[in-house]
């Protein structure tokens, strides 16, 4: 049988791999971003004016930017982990603001930025919203991703709550 490592190694290892990853996440959202940006900007082509089409792209990349943060939020939620502290109030408050922060690049991806960009480009509004399946399943787990968030954090209020009382 395969040995069972303690949770804060894995709490460690996950934190690790995720610190190493935060930043390619946003080199790979910005980047790409900035150089449609500059083209837009200074090597116009095409339909509208060039500072229009430069906001255009960062608008589109404003919801994988908010959905990159809530990456960061979950990478402290593990940093409360690696120092054994599971069921602290730090740890359940990040994890709820992890899954408002995915519920609201969610939000911003398929309302928000599509009537945006609609606008600049004077196309007709409801046209732009578009929503599928998976857009529902998504918005689905961030909602009980954002509901467990706020279940920890009253279980850790009553915990502390009930510290307090034997000190």
């Amino acid at each position: 049988m395969p040995a069972v490592q303690p949770p804060v190694q894995i709490a460690r290892k996950t934190r690790v791999m995720a610190q190493f990853a935060i930043p390619l996440l946003f080199a790979a959202i910005a980047l790409p971003a900035i150089g449609r940006m500059y083209l837009a900007l200074l090597e116009p082509s095409g339909a509208g004016a060039p500072a229009v089409n430069a906001v255009i792209h960062l608008i589109n990349a404003a919801p994988a930017l908010l959905l990159a943060w809530a990456v960061v939020s979950a990478e402290r939620v593990l940093a409360e982990h690696e120092a054994g502290r599971f069921l602290s109030l730090a740890a359940s408050r990040q994890f709820k603001r992890a899954s408002e922060s995915a519920l609201a690049a969610l939000a911003l991806h398929l309302i928000v930025a599509p009537l945006l960009v609609a606008l600049l480009r004077g196309a007709p509004l409801l046209e732009a919203l578009r929503f599928d399946a998976f857009d529902l399943a998504v918005m689905m787990f961030a909602s009980f991703m954002l509901a467990i968030g706020g279940l920890f954090e009253s279980a850790a209020q009553g915990l502390k709550a009930d510290n307090d009382q034997f000190i």
